[in-house]
């Protein structure tokens, strides 16, 4: 009866991680800690990502409950931004305060998997971070 027990309960966790997993793409790290001329990360992104293409999206603030531009939860800043053209990509961004480390995660929203021109919006971001901070400091 044991066994059963863990078993169904193992199986619901299984099930429950699966629903909860990323919804595919790619990452893009940024180590911080040997940038020169470091700004605030948030601006830095939003200027550069504006530059490419893409625009904030509003996310909910946990405290507040109104939609915000950038959110400090848990030693992060955590911001979206969506491409301008058509929306078909994007990127979910986790600042961690203490020294800048930066998860970009992009994404296709309808998609599991990245389409070619996803791939090409990809490549296109991965230059130009490592561009802006350095390819030393940025790894996928």
């Amino acid at each position: 009866m044991l066994r059963i027990l863990y078993s169904l309960l193992l199986g619901a966790f299984v099930v429950f991680s699966s629903g909860c997993a990323s919804t595919g793409g790619e990452t893009i790290e940024i180590d911080m800690r040997h940038v020169a001329g470091r700004q605030h990360m948030p601006d830095e992104l939003s200027d550069m990502l504006r530059d490419l293409g893409y625009d904030w999206v509003p996310i909910p603030d946990p405290d507040s409950r109104l939609a915000v531009k950038t959110v400090q939860q848990d030693g992060e800043y955590r911001m979206r931004f969506e491409q301008s053209a058509g929306g078909q990509v994007r990127i979910d961004v986790r600042i961690r305060q203490k020294d800048g480390f930066t998860h970009l995660h992009f994404y296709d929203p309808a998609n599991q998997a990245l389409s070619a021109s996803s791939m090409a919006l990809l490549r296109e971001l991965q230059q130009r971070v490592a561009l802006e901070f350095g390819a030393a400091n940025v790894s996928y």
